[in-house]
């Protein structure tokens, strides 16, 4: 059975802005992957539904992204959402936790894999607020820059970031037997 991890999405002033429940696919030490199952409560600040896509979640330390991945019920991709957010170094196979600050500012990738930015006007207005945003501004940019770049040529992170998924059970499966199928996929 796959360790439960539940992923906290946090705001620089410290509000929790989102969090939910998934389970981790051990398939690297170099990066973390949560799988969230079709069917999971998403608890969001504005309120809370029900997720109507698979999505695997990805986590490098020290990075100034996170990249979640949705896939439709027949395992292909269907969109793939990149925060941008403060570099964390704490994540592991094992923690029941993976927390990240989001610095507001966002690559998509939609399902034809055409790729827009959003969030700017956002990312703007925290930095008035928050002296944080303002300092991490050049950063930020260089990192949604890119996020978006390497999105467009399917390099960088997301050259682990399977397209087509050979099944949507990965929480039925031991964590050997998920992270080699998971491997096998890209």
């Amino acid at each position: 059975m796959l360790l439960e991890a539940r992923i906290r999405k946090m705001l620089v002033d410290g509000d929790q802005w989102a969090s939910w429940q998934g389970y981790h696919i051990p398939v690297s030490e170099e990066y973390f992957v949560i799988w969230t199952p079709i069917g999971t409560p998403m608890h969001w600040k504005p309120g809370t539904w029900i997720a109507h896509k698979h999505q695997l979640s990805y986590f490098w330390p020290d990075a100034w992204h996170t990249i979640h991945a949705g896939y439709n019920e027949q395992g292909k991709c269907i969109s793939v959402y990149c925060d941008v957010v403060l570099p964390q170094s704490g994540y592991t196979n094992t923690a029941r936790e993976l927390i990240y600050t989001d610095l507001y500012i966002d690559a998509v990738v939609r399902e034809d894999y055409s790729v827009y930015t959003k969030d700017q006007e956002v990312f703007e207005r925290a930095a008035r607020t928050y002296p944080i945003v303002e300092q991490v501004r050049e950063k930020s940019y260089a990192a949604l820059d890119q996020l978006e770049e390497q999105a467009r040529q399917w390099t960088g992170p997301f050259k682990v970031i399977p397209r087509q998924l050979p099944g949507t059970n990965f929480e039925t499966y031991t964590p050997e037997e998920a992270a080699k199928i998971l491997k096998n996929q890209v």
